[in-house]
């Protein structure tokens, strides 16, 4: 990611992981994304606290569907998954992804 979107990297990602470091030196183990984090993002940071990015990043993975879109796994989570070790699901629809080329 950094090598595709360098500037947006440093300017996004680097402060984002920074306030997770700074999070937890001063609040302890918080919840990843929640007020404290938040604070330190929007407040010492000075930046949104967005948790996604929307980098262009070029891919080589597992298209995977659901009901209402197209995932896209690693290698990693696409074996865990044809190992029969675990299944994903869609955080807007809830069902079960679905490789596919297979349906």
């Amino acid at each position: 990611m950094l090598y595709d979107n360098r500037d947006g990297f440093i300017k996004e990602v680097v402060p984002h992981e920074l306030a997770h470091l700074i999070t937890f030196q001063y609040f302890g183990k918080v919840r990843p994304h929640g007020k404290e984090w938040q604070y330190v993002m929007s407040e010492i940071m000075k930046k949104k606290p967005i948790v996604t990015h929307n980098f262009n990043i070029k891919r080589n993975d597992y298209v995977y569907i659901c009901d209402c879109q197209e995932h896209y796994l690693s290698l990693i989570r696409h074996n865990k998954i044809r190992k029969n070790k675990t299944s994903y699901q869609c955080r807007k629809c809830g069902t079960i992804l679905k490789l596919k080329n297979c349906i």
